[in-house]
């Protein structure tokens, strides 16, 4: 199923330096017309003027379509329930990220788990 443009995706672990492919994801959900976006990170003052940025779960307004993971299972497990209570429609586990655990109870709750990459889901035409 083809997601809506309007859908607000939320990425976790969001980053302002090119090479890394949470930044890599997304310009390319911009590149898309994937425009409702919110980056989550810790670090304050990163140079991105395209995206709504917020520090914390906690911070981020409104529903949430898809979240997507840029944040190994390691850094997950402090944040485990505030993933779970952002109730997404789906998260998409990008290689690195993937966590049994979190996966379980995103699926106890009715959420979509995605095992794949972003950038190769939005080429593929399967996001």
């Amino acid at each position: 199923m083809k997601t809506d443009q309007s859908a607000h995706i939320a990425i976790l672990g969001i980053s302002d330096k090119p090479e890394r492919f949470a930044y890599k994801a997304h310009q390319k959900l911009l590149n898309y017309g994937f425009a409702n976006q919110t980056g989550i990170s810790p670090k304050k003052n990163l140079n991105l003027t395209d995206i709504e940025l917020v520090t914390s779960l906690e911070e981020v307004e409104g529903d949430i379509h898809t979240l997507t993971l840029y944040v190994g299972p390691e850094r997950q497990q402090s944040i485990v329930d505030n993933i779970i209570n952002l109730g997404p429609k789906r998260i998409i586990f990008n290689p690195g990220t993937e966590n049994p655990q979190l996966m379980d109870m995103a699926k106890a709750e009715g959420i979509e788990v995605v095992q794949k990459c972003t950038l190769i889901m939005l080429d593929a035409d399967e996001f």
